[in-house]
């Protein structure tokens, strides 16, 4: 079955890259080695009437022309909400997505507690509801090539954090607990509040470096992480795909307690107790000198492997694209 697909979100996403840009671009690309043509909407895509179903990234309302075009041409609409609210949304947010959720034909969640917290805010039809996990490129298998990161920056033993810096991700209390343990860090992404990034800059001591957004799956990505003593993201809201990235790639993961994170990781990683660096502090410590660090290092590869392999999860994906009724030509 040869499905074509057009992915879209909403047209300020990439003013800011971020983990949901990312996604898309790996949706992408794991649809396209599983022969499926997957185009990225754009300049080189076609005319929305080539294809079968259009896939859209988020429920912002920025995207909503877009929702309503693929519905007027009777395209099927599966929708990544890919949201995480920290506070519960107004009541006029909740009835404008509402209305989005139910012009599309799937809604795909990357986990069950994902689904599980949009649920607890926005009612959608259970029958639409599935749950397709984030699939990580093959490529973070292969061995990375360690000496590219030192071309750009002179970091070594360090621990690495992926990510916009902004408060919702807590790298100021990361930095902090950097600091206490005299550890290096390397703070990888762009940053979506410059006050933020700004007061980041200023509290980190010289052996923290700061590098700008680097490209998803790209040589110096798995460098970074090829170089990493440990991976922390002890943010407000769930790490996402760069702590996949790091038991793909058999690092340590830090993180704070939640249950998204045990519903990826279980008690293969170490968590601090809170968002503040003097909980962040042990649990950086413990991933560096836990006797039992290389077994659970281990566990966590297979399990996140089992479920987050490309192949797995584009298998996962093309299933509910023929449950939809999705048609082909």
């Amino acid at each position: 079955m040869h499905f074509k697909i057009l992915l879209t979100t909403h047209s300020t996403a990439f003013m800011t890259s971020g983990g949901g840009e990312s996604e898309l671009v790996q949706v992408a690309e794991l649809l396209n080695d599983s022969d499926v043509q997957a185009d990225i909407y754009g300049i080189r895509s076609r005319p929305l009437r080539f294809y079968d179903a259009v896939m859209h990234f988020s429920v912002h309302a920025d995207g909503e022309a877009i929702i309503r075009e693929t519905v007027n041409q009777g395209k099927k609409l599966f929708l990544w909400p890919n949201v995480w609210w920290l506070s519960p949304p107004e009541a006029a947010e909740i009835s404008r997505i509402e209305a989005l959720v139910r012009r599309a034909d799937r809604l795909l969640f990357k986990s069950s507690t994902e689904l599980d917290h949009f649920n607890a805010h926005i009612t959608a039809d259970p029958d639409k509801c599935v749950v397709v996990g984030s699939g990580i490129s093959d490529r973070f298998l292969a061995p990375a090539d360690k000496d590219l990161l030192p071309t750009v920056c002179d970091v070594s033993d360090y621990v690495l954090c992926l990510g916009l810096i902004e408060p919702v991700k807590n790298q100021l209390e990361l930095i902090r607990a950097l600091n206490q343990l005299e550890v290096n860090g390397l703070m990888v992404g762009g940053f979506r509040d410059e006050q933020y990034y700004r007061e980041c800059m200023r509290e980190a001591h010289r052996g923290i470096h700061f590098l700008p957004f680097i490209q998803p799956c790209s040589a110096l990505l798995r460098s970074a992480l090829a170089n990493a003593l440990v991976v922390a993201e002890p943010s407000f809201d769930p790490p996402g795909r760069s702590c996949l990235e790091g038991a793909f790639v058999k690092k340590p993961l830090v993180m704070v307690d939640g249950d998204w994170q045990r519903e990826h990781f279980d008690d293969n990683v170490w968590y601090a107790a809170s968002t503040s660096a003097p909980d962040i502090v042990p649990a950086i410590q413990a991933a560096l000198s836990d006797k039992d660090r290389d077994a659970k290092i281990e566990s966590n590869y297979e399990r996140v492997y089992a479920r987050h392999s490309s192949s797995t999860v584009a298998a996962d994906l093309i299933r509910h694209l023929i449950d939809a009724g999705l048609t082909h030509s």
